[in-house]
């Protein structure tokens, strides 16, 4: 299991941001980390898919056997960062968020995993003293755990995840792991 909390996140990605040339890492991590979806469906997002008047943004979900897709909202400070995105690299509607055509996405998710392979660890060292090296299904996983650790129903975390039955969420967000390292530091106190 990662050990990384939520402010940790934040410092990681922002400390991603710094260096403009990584921009769109960032922001691949941020929206990953934040909507807890897969590179695949990050990877793949469209600017048509971003709703900017009606704050949304819609995801088609991998790994489904029909096509669903899934609308969820838009927050400002993203929605800024998005709209700056898009500007400074001259997107139409038509074009993909990250990439210029399909062929090119797994490419794109090659670099944007070889990235936090070579670079991760010495980020979060640096930042958390942590010696941890992140993959980019592990933003998924941890938006999971985090949104659980913060009160929210498994079920609606089911539901943001499309997983099929609670058991496969509860499995997936290493919960039974949590609550386990959680009873045993209240036996400590």
């Amino acid at each position: 299991m990662i050990n990384l909390n939520k402010e940790e996140i934040s410092l990681f990605l922002h400390k991603v941001k710094e260096d403009p040339k990584h921009f769109n890492k960032y922001l691949f991590y941020k929206l990953q980390y934040f909507y807890g979806r897969r590179s695949k469906e990050i990877a793949e997002l469209k600017i048509s898919d971003i709703d900017f008047d009606k704050k949304e943004i819609t995801f088609d979900l991998a790994k489904k056997k029909q096509e669903t897709k899934l609308n969820l909202i838009l927050p400002d400070d993203l929605a800024i960062e998005l709209k700056q995105y898009i500007e400074d690299k001259n997107k139409t509607i038509d074009d993909y968020l990250f990439v210029e055509n399909n062929a090119k996405i797994d490419g794109f998710k090659r670099n944007i995993r070889t990235y936090l392979e070579r670079n991760s660890d010495k980020l979060i060292k640096g930042l958390t003293k942590k010696d941890i090296t992140l993959a980019t299904h592990d933003f998924r996983r941890l938006r999971g755990q985090h949104l659980y650790l913060a009160g929210n129903d498994l079920e609606i975390i089911q539901s943001l995840y499309a997983h099929n039955s609670l058991d496969q969420t509860i499995e997936y967000l290493q919960i039974k792991e949590i609550e386990v390292n959680k009873m045993l530091m209240k036996d400590l106190n």
